[in-house]
């Protein structure tokens, strides 16, 4: 399932407020594609670990779920297509520790 598509999943599937196990148990095994089809995740890899035991709402749900996808779901890291990279200078990359205040 595409992570876009899951919103709407929870929404249908689970009567809320939820318990970590019903989800689990119910949902656990919902894989979730990552644009590398073999770096993939189930809902119940990503919610496992978390030190969760209910969800209020599916958007409680799906927030939790979709800010412990691993790294995989992001794009490329840092890029901005507004402008330079603010940690990027013409002499190359830089980081806070070069900023004074």
């Amino acid at each position: 399932m595409l992570l876009s598509e899951l919103p709407e999943h929870l929404e249908t599937t689970l009567t809320y407020p939820v318990e970590l196990d019903t989800v689990l148990e119910q949902e656990g095994h919902v894989e979730i594609e990552a644009p590398d089809a073999s770096d993939s995740e189930t809902i119940r890899s990503v919610l496992e670990p978390l030190n969760r035991e209910s969800f209020e709402s599916s958007r409680d749900l799906f927030n939790t779920i979709y800010g412990n996808v691993s790294d995989e779901y992001i794009g490329r890291k840092f890029y901005d297509d507004r402008g330079r990279n603010p940690m990027t200078t013409d002499r190359g990359p830089s980081d806070e520790r070069n900023v004074s205040f």
